[in-house]
């Protein structure tokens, strides 16, 4: 896989990984599905322990970490290391040329070639994964 957009989606996944641990130590049940988020009856605008905003919606939640923003889905079995091409460029923002992406079609080139080699798989529902962490 493209080094740089492998680092990318390990930054992503690792934020998301803090996001889902803030809303676990501040009450918020974590799903076993993503329907089951869907259904989770917590007001869609909210903060987190911290003082740190959370915005609920569909499968996914974003919140916003004292590092940037970082939106995400849940996955079919409540998985959290889903990504796709929307989601890491808005995690990236600005910064997008700091993981070595010229400008966001360069990054979705990247994106579009690892998925056609394989690297990355698609879920069947927006997400991908990682091949090895499929």
């Amino acid at each position: 896989m493209d080094s740089n957009l492998a680092r990318l989606i390990s930054d992503y996944q690792v934020n998301v990984r803090a996001a889902v641990e803030l809303m676990r130590q501040s009450g918020i049940p974590l799903p076993a599905t993503n329907t089951d988020w869907a259904a989770t009856d917590i007001p869609q605008r909210g903060e987190l322990k911290g003082g740190v905003a959370y915005f609920k919606h569909g499968y996914g939640c974003a919140v916003r970490l004292p590092a940037g923003t970082v939106d995400f889905d849940f996955g079919e079995h409540g998985e959290i290391y889903g990504f796709d091409a929307w989601r890491l460029v808005g995690f990236a923002g600005p910064r997008l040329p700091e993981y070595g992406f010229v400008s966001e079609a360069s990054f979705n080139e990247c994106f579009k070639a690892e998925v056609a080699a394989g690297s990355l798989v698609y879920s069947g529902y927006i997400l991908y994964y990682i091949a090895d962490a499929a």
